[in-house]
C-alpha cells in the first residue's frame, strides 16, 4: 500500500499542545502588564487596573476554543490600556486574539471594532507627531493581524477545495473501474457459461462416446478459461499481488475463442486483415466475444462470420450470422458496454438486424 501523504508540520501538532503553548503565553503577558500597571501608573494600581490587565491576557489562554467571545472581552478590556501603555493601546493580546478570529470568518466588524478601541487608546488632541506615530504602529500592527489571519483562512478554504475536488476525482475514477471490471465480468462470464450451455445442452443428444467426451473437454476447457480470466480480474484488485496478473485476451487468443465456439456447434470464419496492439486488443477481442456470445445465445445460427480489418485510419470489426431470430430490440448490457467500450476510443457502433436474415454487430476504431 502507498504511503499515506503526511500533514503539513503544523497541523500534525496535538489541540492540547496548541492550548499549553496559548496558557504560557496568556501567563507571560500577565505577568508583564502587572508589572507595567505598578511602575507606571502615576497612582497607586486599584481594583479596575488589575482586572483590566488581566482581561487583556488571561483569556488568550483559550483564543482557539473560544474565538469570539474572547475576542469581546479583550476588547472590552482594552478600553483601560491607557493608563499604563505606550502607546496606550494593547499591541500583543488583541491583535492575536483578532488574526486568531479572522482564521475562523471574515471578521470585518471585528477589525473595524478593534481599530475603534485601539484609536481612542492612543489619540489625543491635538495630534502631535509623536501620537500620529505611534496611531499608525498600533494600527499597523492590528491591520497586519487580521490581514494574516484572512491569508491564513483563505489558505485552509483553498485546500479543502482542492482536497475536496480530488477526493472527487478519486471517487470517478473508482465508478469507471468499478464499471470496467463489470464490464470484463459480464464478458468473461456471460461467454463462458453461454458456450458451456450450449454445449451441455448439446451433450444430451450425443449417442457416441467420442463425440461426448469432445464435448465434455471442450466444457472444461471454457470453465477453465473463464476461471483465468476471472482470476485475472480479481488479481487487478489486489494490490499485494501483481505477479499473479494473467496477461488481458488479444488478438493471439482468438483462435481458442473460436475453437469453443465452433465446440458448440456454430460454424464461425474469421478474416482478419491487419495487426492492433495496446488497449484496443482487448476491446476487439471482447467486441468479437461478445457478439459470438450473442449468437449463441439468442440467434439459433448455423454460421457466422468475423472480420477485422484495417481500413486506412480506422479499423473495422464485423461479425454478422444467418440466424431466424434476429429482431431489433434495444441494447442489453453486453451490447451497452461493447458500445461505451467502443466509444472510449472515440468510435462508432452499431448493431441490428440484416436485410435477409440474421444479425450484424460492427464497430469501428480510429487508428
Amino acid at each position: 500500500m502507498p504511503d499515506q501523504p503526511r500533514l503539513p508540520l503544523l497541523s500534525r501538532i496535538p489541540d492540547w499542545a496548541w492550548v499549553f503553548l496559548d496558557t504560557v503565553v496568556a501567563l507571560l503577558l500577565a505577568a508583564g502588564f502587572l508589572g507595567l500597571i505598578t511602575s507606571r501608573n502615576p497612582a497607586p494600581p486599584d481594583v479596575l487596573d488589575h482586572t483590566v490587565a488581566l482581561t487583556t491576557s488571561l483569556p488568550l489562554a483559550v483564543r482557539r476554543l473560544w474565538p469570539r467571545a474572547v475576542f469581546v472581552v479583550v476588547l472590552a478590556g482594552g478600553l483601560g490600556m491607557r493608563e499604563f501603555l505606550i502607546p496606550q493601546a494593547d499591541p500583543f493580546g488583541l491583535p492575536l486574539v483578532l488574526y486568531t478570529l479572522a482564521t475562523r470568518s471574515r471578521a470585518v466588524p471585528a477589525l473595524l471594532a478593534a481599530v475603534a478601541v485601539t484609536m481612542q487608546g492612543v489619540v489625543e488632541f491635538p495630534l502631535r507627531g509623536q501620537i500620529i506615530d505611534q496611531l499608525g504602529l498600533v494600527l499597523a500592527i492590528v491591520v497586519a493581524a487580521w490581514s494574516t489571519g484572512t491569508a491564513v483562512r483563505q489558505r485552509r478554504l483553498y485546500t479543502e477545495q482542492l482536497a475536496a475536488k480530488a477526493e472527487e476525482r478519486a471517487r470517478a475514477e473508482a465508478a469507471r473501474e468499478r464499471l470496467r471490471i463489470a464490464r470484463e465480468l459480464h464478458d468473461v462470464i456471460g461467454h463462458s457459461l453461454s458456450t458451456i450451455a450450449v454445449q451441455a445442452g448439446i451433450e444430451r443428444h450425443i449417442g457416441g462416446a467420442e463425440e461426448m467426451s469432445r464435448a465434455l473437454g471442450s466444457i472444461e476447457e471454457t470453465s477453465r478459461s473463464a476461471l483465468r480470466e476471472t482470476r485475472r480480474l480479481l488479481g487487478v484488485l489486489r494490490e499485494d499481488t501483481p505477479a499473479d496478473l494473467v496477461p488481458a485476451p488479444g488478438l493471439d487468443d482468438l483462435d481458442d475463442l473460436l475453437a469453443r465456439t465452433r465446440a458448440a456447434g456454430l460454424e464461425v470464419e474469421l478474416r482478419l486483415d491487419g495487426e492492433v496492439r495496446g488497449e484496443m486488443e482487448l476491446t476487439v477481442y471482447r467486441i468479437v466475444q461478445e457478439a459470438l456470445t450473442n449468437v449463441l445465445k439468442h440467434a439459433g445460427a448455423q454460421r457466422a462470420t468475423v472480420m477485422i480489418e484495417r481500413q486506412e485510419e480506422e479499423l473495422v470489426v464485423e461479425i454478422t450470422d444467418d440466424g431466424r431470430n434476429a429482431r431489433e430490440r434495444p441494447y442489453g448490457h453486453g451490447l451497452k458496454g461493447l458500445h461505451e467500450r467502443v466509444r472510449v476510443f472515440g468510435g462508432e457502433f452499431e448493431a441490428g438486424v440484416r436485410p435477409v436474415r440474421g444479425f450484424r454487430v460492427m464497430a469501428r476504431l480510429p487508428l
